[in-house]
């Protein structure tokens, strides 16, 4: 049994972060993972979705959208990520990795690796799937699957409104697909402010997707040719496969965890300090740390990897800090695109502050006039708007529903996360031509100018 100052239970995006930081500083790191060395997001999720969505943008046809995917995926082959990690220093253990005991992992049944300094546990998370009678006998994809196929239905149903079942919905329907959407929920993105539900709702139906909110799927069954659907409201119709994006758990079960005095409730996210140190009842466990969709923290890549470098910090003795979470950015690549950062209005007064919001029509700048007048449209529906803090004068939230608002509306993330003063933001000059402009007409109005 070989030994390691830390030993890694999954090497997805922070595992692979982590590994990288910790071998680089002379620490001696093992990794343990079953699947693809990198996680899902360059491979079975982020890259491809989001190349597949650019593609549709572009004008491609599907199969020369699914080869510009699988090229940006690397075809779903992790050895350029394999051999990068093992060059860095990094012992790679293929297998399942399951606790035995304090200090020593399993894998497989058959090999063990031991830590001496800490256990990090960064296993992601896997796909839920609904009790909806008839699931098991019919053709459906997880967002995994539908992502590194070549299929092309040609009537497709979604069950799920998030940003998964969003940007998955308007990809098939731009591509022909007849897609039905069901969200059970009042609008699309549920977690959102409403009105950006419902912008992003009409622009899935003008692509041509049934989009049916307040409704979830009854049960479905097997038909000749293909699949019935039958919903808790409106007519049953049929599709020839169903796409599950109805969220995500933690992915801990069967990781031996008990071993280590830890209460693993299915379904439920490792409990983590602000250092992501593991927690169990009023404590932490000595030198077990989590990270990532496993502690349900903020379902994100670069929150996983934010994570890893708190993680890193802590170990290495260098810079350690508390985890700040209060400006992960979200964001959905449909088109238009869904930016936000911080608190939703609802949430900060449920929060005790004295909120203040303004919105920006962003159709008003003049870089949306200009491409409107370069595309021969007029400029498409595109909102901003700001969540301040009336009392500290700072803004604490911020959503942008637009073209390309994941861009320009990052800087808000660094005014949430440094309290950066409105009176501060109101100086602040963006380009012209620019969307960003469209910022300052809600920060004057926040500021009372």
């Amino acid at each position: 049994m070989q030994t390691f100052d830390v030993v890694v239970l999954g090497a997805g995006s922070a595992g692979e972060t982590l590994c990288g930081e910790l071998a680089g500083a002379g620490l001696s790191v093992a990794v343990v993972e079953q699947a693809l060395v990198g996680g899902e997001c360059p491979y079975l999720a982020c890259v491809p979705s989001k190349t597949l969505l650019l593609a549709a943008a572009a004008g491609a046809d599907w199969r020369v959208a699914v080869q510009r995917r699988d090229e940006a995926a690397e075809y779903r082959d992790d050895s350029g990520a394999t051999r990068g990690l093992e060059e860095s220093g990094v012992t790679i253990v293929r297998g399942r990795g399951v606790v035995a005991a304090s200090g020593r992992v399993t894998v497989d049944g058959e090999r063990s690796v031991a830590w001496s300094r800490a256990l990090v546990v960064a296993t992601g998370s896997e796909p839920v799937v609904p009790p909806v009678p008839g699931l098991e006998r019919v053709p459906t994809w997880t967002s995994d699957q539908a992502l590194s196929s070549a299929e092309l239905p040609a009537r497709l149903a979604v069950l799920g409104g998030g940003a998964v079942g969003c940007e998955l919905s308007q990809v098939y329907a731009r591509f022909g697909s007849d897609v039905t959407l069901l969200e059970p929920g009042d609008t699309v993105l549920p977690g959102e402010p409403s009105w950006v539900g419902d912008m992003l709702c009409e622009a899935l139906r003008g692509d041509g997707a049934d989009v049916r909110t307040g409704t979830s799927a009854r049960r479905v069954e097997p038909v000749p040719g293909g699949v019935r659907v039958v919903p808790d409201a409106g007519e049953p119709f049929e599709v020839d496969r169903v796409l599950i994006a109805t969220g995500r758990r933690p992915r801990k079960a069967g990781l031996g965890l008990e071993a280590l005095g830890l209460r693993v409730d299915e379904g439920k996210a490792l409990d983590v300090d602000p250092r992501c140190r593991v927690r169990s009842g009023d404590g932490v466990v000595d030198g077990v740390f989590a990270m990532g969709d496993v502690t349900g923290i903020s379902p994100y890549t670069h929150a996983a990897n934010y994570q890893a470098r708190i993680v890193a910090a802590q170990l290495l003795g260098a810079h350690a800090r508390d985890a700040d979470y209060r400006a992960i950015p979200r964001a959905v690549y449909t088109d238009p695109t869904v930016f936000s950062v911080g608190l939703s209005a609802d949430a900060a007064r449920q929060e005790g502050l004295e909120v203040a919001v303004a919105q920006s029509d962003v159709t008003q700048t003049g870089r949306a006039f200009i491409e409107g007048a370069a595309a021969g449209r007029p400029p498409r529906p595109a909102r901003l708007e700001l969540v301040a803090d009336r009392a500290a004068g700072y803004l604490v939230g911020a959503v942008a529903v637009g073209p390309d608002a994941d861009s320009w509306a990052s800087e808000l993330a660094l005014a949430v996360h440094a309290r950066v003063p409105l009176g501060t933001l109101v100086d602040l000059v963006h380009a012209f031509p620019t969307w960003g402009e469209a910022i300052l007409p809600a920060v004057r109005e926040l500021s009372g100018l």
